[in-house]
C-alpha cells in the first residue's frame, strides 16, 4: 500500500504493535520477533518514547525497536519507524505535555533511544488545556530540524485531526486511535484519511489487554465468519479493519512469534459484503470514549 502523503514508501497491509515487547519479553527474544516480523514483509513497526517498564526506563521500547532495525538482515529504508511523543512519567504520576519545547526534548530523546531517525514522530495523547496550534507548530519545527521525516497524530477526534492538517499545510502522514470490535468512535476519521492520503493504524485492534485473546468469545459475528473462512476470530477482525478504508494499517501488537503467524492469516482472508455488513453492525464493547 502507498499513501498520498508519504508516496515513496510500501506499507505492508498490517503492522507491528511494539509496545507487548516491553513487558516479559527478554531482550533478544523482543529482538528476535520483531526481524521475524520484518523476514514476513511487515514494514511498519509502532513505538512509543513511554512504552517502558518504569519511569526510569523511558524509551525501553524504543531502543528494542532501534536494536531490531540494526540486527535485521534487509535494508533500513525498507522498514518505517513510527514512534510518539507527548507523555510524561514520574514514578507512578501521569500526565500529558505537547509544549514544544517537550515534545523537542522528546524527540531528540526517541532519536537517541532509537538510535536512528524516525520515518515518523506522532503526538502521542492531545493535552486539551494547552494551544494544539502550537504543537502541531511544534512538530513542523521538529521534522525540518531533521529529528522525524514526517509527523503524525494519536487518540485525537475529528475536529483536531482537521485543525491540525490545516495547521500542518496537509502534511500529516499518520493517524493512530483506537479502533476494533471493542471500539469504534470517530468512524470519520478513517474516511478522512482515505480522502487525504493519509495512513489510519488502528491500535489495540483486537480489543488489548486478555480481551485480545477472547475476541471469538466477546464479539460472536467474528467467530461465526471465523468459522466459515477457516480462520480465528482475530483474523477476521484485521481483515474487517483493512477492509474499512484504503489507507487502514492494523498495528495489532506480538509477544510470540506464534500470534504474529496467526495474524498474518488474515492477509488471505477477503470478506464479501454481507459479512462486512454484519461484522459493522454486530455489537461493540464498552471501549473508551473520545476526546479522553
Amino acid at each position: 500500500m502507498r499513501v498520498d502523503t508519504f508516496p515513496s514508501f510500501e506499507f505492508s497491509a498490517i503492522g507491528i504493535g511494539a509496545m507487548p515487547l516491553s513487558w516479559d519479553v527478554a531482550h533478544d527474544d523482543a529482538v528476535a520477533v520483531l526481524t521475524h516480523a520484518f523476514d514476513v514483509g511487515l514494514t511498519l513497526v509502532d513505538t512509543a518514547d513511554i512504552y517502558s517498564p518504569s519511569a526510569e526506563t523511558v524509551g525501553h521500547n524504543e531502543r528494542i525497536v532501534g536494536d531490531a532495525v540494526r540486527a535485521w538482515a534487509g535494508e533500513r529504508q525498507k522498514i518505517f519507524v513510527l514512534t510518539k511523543n507527548g507523555l510524561r512519567r514520574n514514578g507512578e504520576d501521569w500526565w500529558r505535555d505537547n509544549s514544544p519545547e517537550w515534545m523537542l526534548r522528546a524527540a531528540e530523546h526517541s532519536n537517541e533511544a532509537l538510535g536512528l531517525t524516525p520515518d515518523c514522530i506522532a503526538v502521542h495523547r492531545i493535552n486539551r488545556d494547552q494551544s494544539l496550534v502550537d504543537c502541531i507548530e511544534g512538530m513542523v519545527a521538529i521534522r525540518d530540524r531533521g529529528l522525524t521525516r514526517s509527523i503524525g497524530l494519536s487518540n485525537v477526534t475529528q475536529a483536531e485531526f482537521d485543525v491540525a492538517w490545516e495547521v500542518s499545510e496537509g502534511s500529516i502522514v499518520v493517524v493512530e486511535n483506537e479502533y476494533s470490535p471493542r471500539f469504534r468512535t470517530e468512524r470519520s476519521i478513517i474516511d478522512s484519511c482515505a480522502e487525504r492520503g493519509v495512513l489510519y493504524l488502528p491500535w489495540s485492534p483486537l480489543g488489548g489487554g486478555d480481551e485480545a485473546a477472547r475476541l471469538g468469545e466477546l464479539y460472536p459475528a467474528f467467530a461465526d465468519v471465523a468459522q466459515h473462512h477457516g480462520v480465528s476470530a482475530q483474523a477476521v477482525a484485521l481483515a474487517w479493519l483493512r477492509a474499512l478504508g484504503s489507507t487502514v494499517v492494523p498495528v495489532p501488537g506480538f509477544r510470540r512469534l506464534a500470534t504474529l503467524n496467526d495474524a498474518l492469516t488474515s492477509l488471505s482472508v477477503h470478506l464479501t459484503s454481507d459479512e462486512m455488513a454484519t461484522l459493522n453492525a454486530s455489537p461493540q464493547g464498552p471501549g473508551s470514549v473520545y476526546p479522553d
